[in-house]
């Protein structure tokens, strides 16, 4: 768990107790620099580099049959344990390299080439990559404040030659709203899952002021 607030500290009850009947145990990484990066600086640390890390905002929620299904279209032949894998399909136009919302939706062009930070799955060797790398490390940090997961996403594309695999959902929408369900397909077309959308407006851990508004 990721808390990316310097100024505000972790909240009580965030992080279940280790006494509790948890199968997965929560480990706290809490960075003394505010960087979108942090994200992905967590599973270098702590997780097996080829291990399949699933990265989410704290604004959603995941059911398991989703995470499961994830897991699968990324051992799936069209990924091969080596791609992105995500929820929301992104478009940068690498001529003009302009970010644009769902153009392969809309068009049916199939021509998504980015997979955003608010749910994808990968091997955490690819985090491990673009983490060794300065430039784009630094690109996601102030004053510029890149958006880290576009890098990320185009970066494992150029480095792998395998664009972003997305999983098949029942409709998409321009973005998850509060108490919002989104239900996602297998390969084959069958439900394995919702994503819905939470309070507490972007995330427990955003931070308000200059930074924020520059940031987006």
């Amino acid at each position: 768990f990721v808390w990316n607030n310097l100024k505000v500290d972790l909240p009580e009850g965030i992080i279940p107790p280790t006494d509790t009947e948890n199968v997965v145990p929560v480990q706290l990484f809490n960075p003394t620099k505010n960087l979108m990066t942090n994200r992905f600086d967590a599973p270098s640390r702590f997780v097996d580099s080829f291990s399949p890390v699933l990265i989410v905002d704290d604004n959603v929620f995941l059911t398991a049959g989703l995470i499961s299904g994830m897991v699968d279209y990324w051992k799936g032949m069209a990924c091969r344990q080596k791609c992105v894998v995500g929820l929301d399909p992104r478009y940068v136009n690498p001529y003009t390299q302009k970010y644009e919302l769902y153009k392969s939706i809309r068009e049916g062009s199939g021509s998504s080439n980015v997979a955003i930070g608010k749910t994808l799955l990968t091997s955490n060797l690819n985090i491990r990559r673009f983490m060794s790398n300065r430039m784009l490390v630094k690109r996601s940090g102030p004053p510029s404040n890149a958006c880290e997961d576009l890098s990320f996403s185009l970066f494992v594309t150029r480095k792998l030659r395998l664009l972003p695999v997305f999983v098949n959902a029942d409709h998409y929408t321009p973005d998850t709203q509060v108490n919002s369900q989104q239900k996602y397909l297998s390969e084959e077309g069958q439900f394995i899952g919702s994503r819905y959308g939470i309070s507490d407006f972007d995330g427990r851990s955003w931070v308000k002021g200059n930074w924020f508004r520059r940031r987006h």
